[in-house]
């Protein structure tokens, strides 16, 4: 008696790799979810550690170590892994924007582009900040070492403060431009 052929299984067919633009899109998206995850992770941590410590602190011998050592890196980690996901999600995202894509979103990549534009000119924006407030007050003043320096009493070091933050400002705007050149006018970065 002949037998049937055996049934052949079927296999789906075999997906198109994804395109470099779409990859960029996943991390970015996956950065995004870290930091949407750490941001109020951490912000709820600090803000519950005044009931958290005094608990931590009755307790003895290596379940203190181990309890304090859990806060404190969780401490640490938290707001770490929220900014680096935020930076990495910019920068993935802005990938995504400029490489090939299977689905096109102008929207999308235009609030992308304008986010992307804000985070990278923001440090050279601060610096004209502080320079303009300092010019208004006639004083400057320096975290690390705590110094003020004012225009009425210290001419030198004032101006010597200004130049240093527009300096650091030129710096950051200058980093900021070379990155985004290539990307909003790529016919000039070619000259170079």
């Amino acid at each position: 008696m002949p037998t049937a052929p055996a049934p052949h299984a079927t296999s789906p067919a075999p997906t198109a790799a994804p395109l470099p633009g779409d990859l960029a899109r996943r991390r970015a998206l996956f950065s995004l979810l870290v930091t949407l995850v750490a941001l109020p992770a951490s912000w709820l941590l600090f803000s519950q550690l005044e009931r958290l410590w005094p608990e931590i602190v009755r307790m003895e011998g290596i379940a203190f170590m181990a309890a304090a050592t859990l806060l404190g890196g969780v401490m640490a980690i938290g707001p770490l892994a929220a900014a680096i996901g935020f930076l990495l999600a910019i920068w993935f995202g802005v990938d995504s924007v400029y490489k090939a894509r299977r689905t096109a979103s102008p929207l999308l990549d235009r609030a992308i582009v304008a986010t992307a534009l804000v985070v990278w000119f923001t440090p050279a924006l601060a610096a004209l900040v502080v320079v303009g407030q300092a010019l208004a007050s006639g004083r400057i003043h320096f975290v690390r070492p705590p110094r003020d320096y004012f225009l009425a009493t210290d001419p030198i070091a004032f101006w010597q403060g200004i130049g240093f933050w527009l300096i650091m400002g030129g710096l950051f705007a200058f980093l900021a431009w070379r990155y985004w050149r290539g990307k909003l006018l790529p016919r000039s970065a070619g000259t170079d």
